[in-house]
């Protein structure tokens, strides 16, 4: 089975705590092919143009790994935006200067600024927060200007902290109208599988939200195990591939140049090229 890991944060996020190089190292002892290092661009209003993200010193670390890893892991540039759609100017400034290979869009916050992360759930609110954060994605994905759509239910992540499952087929004809725009643009969503490892024990989507999107007409579709720390690199893979493959898909995408190609997943005699790989 290919394995390929889509989404990962260096030292060049802040809530991340390892070098490009250590990412790589632990992806090719995962036995991955292919990689995109997507570092956080997380403005918030009062802080608007997000200096902490330097994308000079990002490309210069990824050319460094390029160049120690030839041959061994084809790794991609990358970016996640968080709530561009709330930051259009600044977003599209960093799109404008650097030329990534993939550019995954997510909404963590609010208008208020108030991260998802940050509410305390309960039985209570837990409907209106749903569709608060359905609100900011269906935003989000009319926004266009990204390449997939990252943990399409991210909410269930902080939810389950308090022990409650926010489950958006809840809410399935919003959520259909969400995937049907990203369909219709183009783009694609991506299976983190972080949740695997975290308090929901579940992909962000996981089956059912996959299933829905396959039923719709989606075929762009990514996997990534949201790293923060190399030692999470490539977990979930695995996993997250065989619901692909339970939900009906036979390829996954990868990027170079934002333009995606379709990669089948039981193919294990994958080749590297200059552009990153091959079936």
């Amino acid at each position: 089975m290919v394995l390929l890991d889509y989404h990962m944060h260096s030292l060049n996020s802040t809530d991340a705590h390892d070098e490009i190089s250590a990412l790589c190292a632990q992806a090719v002892a995962r036995g991955l092919q292919e990689i995109a290092v997507t570092d956080h661009f997380e403005p918030s209003a009062g802080h608007e143009d997000y200096p902490e993200y330097d994308g000079r010193k990002y490309f210069t670390k990824i050319a460094e790994a390029r160049r120690r890893f030839a041959g061994k892991l084809s790794i991609k540039s990358g970016v996640e935006l968080g709530q561009p759609h709330l930051f259009p100017k600044y977003s599209l400034q960093l799109l404008k200067e650097y030329s990534y290979d993939y550019v995954l869009g997510s909404a963590h916050r609010m208008p208020n600024n108030v991260d998802f992360c940050q509410v305390r759930y309960t039985p209570e609110n837990l409907a209106a927060y749903c569709v608060r954060y359905l609100t900011e994605l269906k935003a989000l994905a009319q926004w266009g200007h990204y390449d997939c759509l990252g943990h399409l239910d991210l909410v269930k992540r902080y939810a389950a902290k308090y022990r409650l499952r926010a489950n958006l087929m809840d809410y399935q004809e919003q959520l259909a109208e969400i995937l049907r725009i990203v369909i219709d643009k183009g783009k694609g969503i991506e299976v983190n599988t972080s949740g695997l490892r975290q308090s929901s024990q579940e992909c962000l989507p996981d089956l059912d939200i996959i299933r829905l999107y396959k039923e719709l007409g989606g075929e762009i579709i990514t996997v990534g195990s949201d790293a923060h720390w190399a030692e999470d690199v490539g977990k979930g893979i695995q996993e997250g591939m065989e619901r692909l493959k339970k939900a009906g898909f036979k390829y996954v995408s990868v990027y170079t140049n934002r333009q995606p190609a379709m990669i089948k997943i039981g193919d294990k005699s994958t080749l590297f090229t200059r552009g990153g790989l091959s079936a």
